[in-house]
Parts: structure tokens; C-alpha cells; sequence
């Protein structure tokens, strides 16, 4: 039988490994976004669909007759989870036509701020000294950021940013105050609403070939495997970790169009962008060493007692 310290060690550690998963994924957001030759409306209402289209087969094909039954399972709380994840991707998707992918991810890398405040106050989290520490020097990066859009044209791109940030926060807290709640089904509500509130805008018949095949590819990684990894993985770990990781998105993501389409950071981009990171490494760093005294007083209780 596994010991109970043994088995929460592994749960935490999966859960970590599928938000990493997640965040990989979500780092071609930008690119997309890029390479992409739609609007705003056809490239949310286009993924979208492709996104309902996949999400729907994969959990038909999992529950079978059961499949409405699983679908209601989801109660009230799926619901909000699938409005707050509404929000977010259309305030990411429409910020990422507004502003570049730098500010887009040095902004959303200030969530676990939000969570853990909402953590706290929602579900009665207890919020380490450490993660306050990084939620608020995070926050001075994205004030640097910020200043370097006045006058430049991305103030509303990165307002809509936050409004990502704020959405995402919710998702994380929902999420981990309802461990039992399905995956699926909060998911394909989610995708579902979005297309139905975009394509009514949306220019499908001015659509390239190619545009479609990206369009696919984009509601692949986005909600099939972002999406279900992250909801996967982040009820088997605290709210403002499962943040923290999704922060170094901030890295990947800039990173990808910046070395496909030269779309370098501003200097006061670079400037928070590496503040923020510094706060994400630091709370990693300060989080190990306090695990660790945790660690040895597990195992010396553990140990069998000499006499």
C-alpha cells in the first residue's frame, strides 16, 4: 500500500507535469494569432468550432450513453467555470490583435496575485508569505509594461490583458474548489458559447485553405490539449502554483514570435517581463527550501522509533 505522504507527493507532482503540459500548449496562442490571415471574429468563432467539434467526439467516444448524464454532472459550478473561461479567451484572443504577445503574457503572468486573493477569500487558502511577495513585485513588472503602451497604441490590448488575467484567476479557484467536478463537459459549454457569441461577426467564406488547416490546429492545442490538461492538472495542486507555472508562458510564448516573425519586445517589455520571471523563479526557489525541513519531519516520523 502506498503511504499517504508517498501518494499526495505523486498527485502533486502529475498535477504539476500537466500544467506545464498545458502552459506549452497555450504558448502557440501568439503564434497563431500571427500567422493566422482571419479577423478577430472568424479566428475565435473558427477555432471555436473546431474546438467543439473535437472536444465533443473525445468525450462521446468516453462516455458513451452516458454522455448527458456526465454532461449534467458538472452542476452549477461547471457552469461558472465555463463563463469564466468564456471571458478569458475572448478578452486573450481579442488582446492579442490589440497588443503585442509580450505585454498579452507578461500581464496574464500576474494571475497567481488574483488567485491566491481569490483563493483566500473564496475558499480559505492559506497564502504564503512567498506568493504575496511574487504576486506584488509582478505587479511592478506589469506597471512597467504598461507604461511602455502610453502613447503606442496598445493601452486597449493591454486592458483586455487584464481582464484575461482576472478570468483566468476565477478558472483556477473554481477549479480547485471543486476537485470532483468533471473535465469535460465545463470545456465544451465553454468552446460552445464562444462560437456561438463570435460566428454571427465572423467572415467564413473569406477564408484561405491554409487558414482552415491553422484554425484546426489552433482549437487542437487550445482546448484539447491546454484546455483539458490545465483543468486536469490544476485541482491536484494549490491555486497560485498552478498560476505560477502558467507564468512561464511569458517566456515560451514571446519567444516563438519573436524568433518566427521578429516581433521583438519593447524594452519596457523585456524590462517587466524579466522582473515578473525573476518573481516566478524566486517563489520556486524560496517553495523548495521550505519543503524541504517539511520533507525530513515526514520521514522522521515516519522512521520506526529505536529502544
Amino acid at each position: 500500500m502506498t503511504p499517504p505522504a508517498a501518494s499526495a507527493r505523486r498527485d502533486h507532482l502529475i498535477g504539476v507535469a500537466l500544467v506545464v503540459a498545458a502552459t506549452l500548449s497555450w504558448a502557440l496562442t501568439g503564434f497563431f494569432t500571427r500567422v493566422l490571415g482571419t479577423d478577430l471574429a472568424t479566428t475565435l468563432a473558427g477555432r471555436s468550432a473546431f474546438g467543439v467539434v473535437f472536444l465533443t467526439t473525445l468525450f462521446l467516444a468516453q462516455e458513451g450513453r452516458g454522455a448527458v448524464a456526465a454532461f449534467r454532472s458538472m452542476g452549477g459550478w461547471g457552469v461558472a467555470q465555463a463563463l469564466a473561461s468564456v471571458v478569458c479567451a475572448l478578452a486573450t484572443i481579442s488582446s492579442l490583435y490589440h497588443t503585442s504577445v509580450a505585454d498579452n503574457a507578461v500581464i496574464g503572468a500576474t494571475s497567481p496575485f488574483a488567485a491566491a486573493l481569490l483563493a483566500r477569500a473564496f475558499l480559505g487558502e492559506r497564502v504564503p508569505v512567498r506568493t504575496v511577495v511574487a504576486g506584488v513585485v509582478s505587479l511592478v513588472g506589469v506597471g512597467i509594461v504598461v507604461s511602455g503602451s502610453l502613447g503606442h497604441g496598445r493601452l486597449f490590448g493591454d486592458a483586455l490583458a487584464v481582464v484575461m488575467m482576472l478570468a483566468f484567476a476565477a478558472m483556477i479557484v473554481i477549479a480547485r474548489a471543486r476537485p470532483s467536478m468533471p473535465v469535460a463537459p465545463p470545456n465544451i459549454l465553454a468552446v460552445a458559447i464562444n462560437f456561438a457569441v463570435t460566428a454571427p461577426f465572423a467572415s467564413f467564406a473569406m477564408v484561405a485553405p491554409h487558414d482552415w488547416g491553422l484554425l484546426a490546429a489552433f482549437g487542437f492545442t487550445n482546448f484539447v490539449l491546454a484546455g483539458m490538461l490545465f483543468l486536469a492538472g490544476s485541482r491536484r495542486i494549490p491555486a497560485a502554483e498552478s498560476a505560477l507555472i502558467v507564468a512561464l508562458d511569458l517566456v515560451f510564448g514571446p519567444s516563438v514570435v519573436w524568433a518566427t516573425f521578429g516581433e521583438a519586445p519593447t524594452r519596457e517589455g523585456l524590462i517587466g517581463g524579466a522582473i515578473v520571471l525573476a518573481a516566478v523563479i524566486g517563489h520556486v526557489v524560496v517553495g523548495m527550501r521550505a519543503a524541504k525541513p517539511a520533507a525530513v519531519q515526514v520521514c522522521a516520523a515516519a522512521a520506526p522509533a529505536e529502544g
